[in-house]
């Protein structure tokens, strides 16, 4: 993975602190009012040099659909799945010598963005963008960890979305890929309020689990050396992972890493879009249910 924060995310946020959207039309998830579930990822950023080209590649391959965000002095456009939105989209010129042009980044749910900048501060990591006020969508700020991934943080204005079964086309599971993974779950675990939990899968290979709230959120997976940089990475559930895979090549995405018998028994690939984005498919239980 190529680290995120190549992309000056300060330049890509900033200016949605001016806004100042009206409730009616939200840059934030569809949530549950004063319901918060800290540790969620709650929303999606997807930076592109070509939005027209991610519309067409992601409404074939998942069904998403884009729409403007009324009233936005610059354009922003909301990505919708079968059951509400995703995140959303705006253009992005490739910066010189980036090797991809376009960028996803991941915003977990925090109930204080400004205490979360100064832990990050405290331990190791930089604050890229300032927490952030927005009419319609809440607090957000946008962080690097001490390893080099970036993620954003959001305090929604309208509350989080509940833990509801996941639906085809929508965000499945986050992932972190780095080369230190016990330093990472200390990292976020003390951040967000996750309990996290080493694991050593039948294949041998070691993760980290974060949950909260008793539900499983996202994972830890070392990176190794020589592999790129390290950065979070969303999953979709799809139904099919064969028949998604020929969407994203008819479309004009590419095959990043194909199935395989040691991947979830080939019920899991990566793939990227014309522009380079890159995210995982998976196919796996729908219902969200308690760690016990």
């Amino acid at each position: 993975m190529t680290r995120l924060h190549r992309w000056g995310w300060t330049a890509l946020l900033a200016p949605l602190a001016a806004m100042g959207i009206a409730a009616a039309s939200p840059l934030g998830p569809d949530g549950e009012p004063g319901r918060t579930h800290p540790g969620k990822f709650t929303w999606l950023e997807l930076a592109t040099e070509d939005p027209g080209a991610a519309r067409a590649f992601y409404g074939a391959v998942f069904g998403w659909r884009f729409r403007m965000a009324d009233g936005a002095p610059s354009p922003y456009e909301v990505i919708e799945g079968p059951a509400g939105k995703v995140g959303g989209m705006f253009r992005r010129a490739r910066p010189p010598g980036a090797p991809v042009g376009s960028r996803w980044l991941g915003l977990i749910s925090v109930n204080d963005p400004a205490r979360a900048a100064q832990y990050v501060r405290s331990n190791g990591g930089e604050v890229i963008v300032q927490p952030a006020s927005i009419a319609g969508r809440g607090t957000h700020a946008v962080f690097r960890d001490a390893q080099g991934a970036v993620f954003g943080v959001l305090a929604a204005s309208g509350g989080d979305p509940p833990d509801d079964p996941v639906l085809d086309g929508e965000v499945f599971w986050m992932d972190l890929f780095t080369p230190a993974p016990a330093e990472a779950a200390r990292f976020y675990s003390a951040l967000a309020g996750y309990e996290a939990t080493e694991v050593r899968l039948e294949s041998g290979r070691v993760r980290w689990l974060l949950a909260s709230g008793d539900v499983a959120r996202a994972g830890i997976v070392p990176l190794p050396a020589g592999r790129g940089g390290p950065g979070w990475m969303p999953y979709i559930l799809v139904a099919d992972i064969d028949d998604t895979l020929r969407r994203v090549q008819a479309a004009g995405g590419k095959v990043v890493v194909a199935p395989r018998a040691d991947l979830l028994d080939r019920n899991l690939a990566v793939i990227s879009d014309p522009a380079g984005g890159t995210v995982g498919i998976v196919n796996f239980v729908t219902r969200v249910e308690p760690l016990r």
